[in-house]
């Protein structure tokens, strides 16, 4: 390489390694009412690093103290007058911390009705499997004075919302009707006979996020039988006058509650069918909270005809402290600037491709972790991102180590590096392959934060064999072409020097 290409390209790579750096760490004023966020700021934290949000479902006949509280005073505000209210001691029983109506259990003995047991354990298996298939990075699901439910999700867009769609009870199904639950009439079942998944799918700028709710070969077919049924109803009741295109709706449900309305103009004859908004697009978190609510209604042990509420949804600050997330971004800054001064001391000029080797391995991943959605950070990726970035830390001092002892036999200083690295080339190949592998089956195999990790792992296993085996190598010999004393500049030494 050419002194001149070689100063020109160090110039380049200084200036994009500077830019992204900058971005990642640096926030200013871009307007009079807008400003830049650094790349740091855009990752998503998991609840330990960024806190997040926390509520307790209620079921339908219990109340809270606060609650039992308020009926009393109101109780002895009305006591003896017209307006006198129930005495709130006979209708409710004392259970732990929470109270319970006498339509759960029996106020003399306190003893919890079968029933109610049942069809509570039943919303509790339904909750955990929503909250772990809604792909949250963490998340705690908890039992809470034995019969309310205590969740704590990371921080997500429109908290209460999702929450409230995590709690729906009741089966899936397609009505014909938008009224109150008295006049539903149900077209189609949503059971698993009829469908057998749903997924949350990106559909573009336009509409945003939305459900793709599968149907099994039955299910397409009675999806097509129904649909057919309302474009024909709909042209019966529609003016024989009239040219204009016939249109129908249905309206899909979970219990009684409405997840989407859907117009149609034809008989619709489709394996799969998609539920999202088209005035104002769903976000990929309030998608796959719907997902992971039709996917619970799937298993029939998970259904329950509960009414969950969550009055309160309240902040949460991150498990391991407030400024966590800053001092593990310290931590990490400081382990990477020293190992970037030993790199320095040690090898000199190699040093030197090594560390613009590493910036650009931190670049990329922090653009992948910031840009790629399903990507969040919690202490476990923290680990995934060290561990990654020990990877290609130890692989390059590896080869260096190769190209110091194929000098000392007596080869010239290029034909060292070249050497060197050839050398290294098959251990960093199948060791690097092997991550990738291992990773990638975790990421596929696991959930929770065990799948985050492995795919925060993956990503920094990737960078790191491109930074290995291709972008320090070429770095160096972007270097190597300025020094005259090459070796000097490589902190070789020999017995006798050679000008190379």
């Amino acid at each position: 390489m050419g002194k001149k290409k070689s100063v020109a390209l160090i110039i380049v790579v200084t200036v994009v390694l500077a830019g992204l750096i900058f971005m990642s760490v640096a926030s200013f004023p871009v307007s009079a009412v807008d400003s830049y966020k650094p790349l740091f700021s855009l990752v998503r934290l998991g609840t330990d690093l960024g806190g997040g949000y926390t509520t307790v479902y209620n079921p339908e006949g219990v109340i809270s103290q606060d609650e039992y509280n308020k009926l009393v005073a109101e109780y002895d505000e009305t006591k003896g007058t017209e307006d006198e209210t129930d005495d709130p001691s006979k209708s409710y029983a004392k259970h732990e911390g929470v109270y319970l109506s006498e339509d759960i259990c029996n106020i003399e003995t306190k003893e919890v009705y079968d029933s109610f047991k049942d069809n509570f354990d039943s919303a509790f298996r339904a909750l955990k499997y929503r909250f772990e298939h809604k792909n949250f990075i963490d998340y705690s699901i908890k039992l809470q004075d034995d019969y309310t439910i205590r969740v704590e999700v990371p921080e997500i867009d429109d908290a209460s919302s999702i929450l409230e769609t995590l709690s729906y009870g009741g089966s899936l199904y397609f009505s014909d009707s938008a009224e109150s639950v008295t006049t539903k009439n149900v077209l189609m079942s949503g059971d698993a006979e009829n469908v057998k998944s749903a997924k949350a799918v990106d559909l573009g700028d336009e509409y945003g996020y939305g459900v793709a709710v599968n149907f099994t070969a039955e299910g397409q077919e009675n999806f097509r039988k129904m649909t057919a049924d309302l474009i024909s109803a709909a042209s019966e009741s529609s003016d024989s006058s009239s040219s204009g295109t016939v249109s129908a709706q249905f309206y899909v449900y979970v219990g009684s509650n409405l997840l989407s309305t859907v117009s149609i103009s034809s008989e619709m004859n489709q394996p799969a069918m998609y539920i999202y908004n088209e005035n104002s697009p769903m976000s990929a978190d309030t998608a796959e909270a719907m997902a992971s609510v039709i996917g619970s209604t799937l298993d029939e042990n998970n259904v329950f005809d509960l009414k969950l509420t969550n009055p309160h949804v309240d902040r949460l600050l991150p498990t391991m402290g407030e400024h966590a997330a800053l001092i593990a971004l310290c931590v990490l800054g400081g382990l990477a600037l020293a190992m970037i001064v030993y790199s320095l001391v040690r090898y000199k000029g190699i040093g030197l491709a090594h560390t613009y080797g590493f910036l650009t391995y931190a670049a990329v991943l922090t653009l992948c972790v910031t840009l790629i959605g399903a990507v969040q950070i919690n202490a476990a990726g923290l680990i995934a991102v060290a561990l990654s970035a020990a990877v290609m830390v130890g692989f390059n001092f590896y080869a260096f180590k190769n190209i110091r002892n194929e000098f000392a036999t007596g080869k010239t200083l290029t034909n060292a590096v070249r050497a060197g690295f050839n050398k290294s080339l098959a251990l960093t190949i199948d060791v690097h392959a092997v991550l990738v592998l291992v990773s990638a089956a975790l990421y596929f195999i696991a959930t929770g934060t065990v799948q985050f990790m492995a795919l925060i792992f993956l990503l920094g296993t990737l960078v790191s064999a491109a930074c290995t085996l291709a972008v320090t190598r070429f770095y160096l010999y972007m270097f190597l072409a300025q020094p005259k004393n090459k070796i000097a500049f490589c902190n070789f030494k020999r017995e006798e020097t050679e000008d190379e």
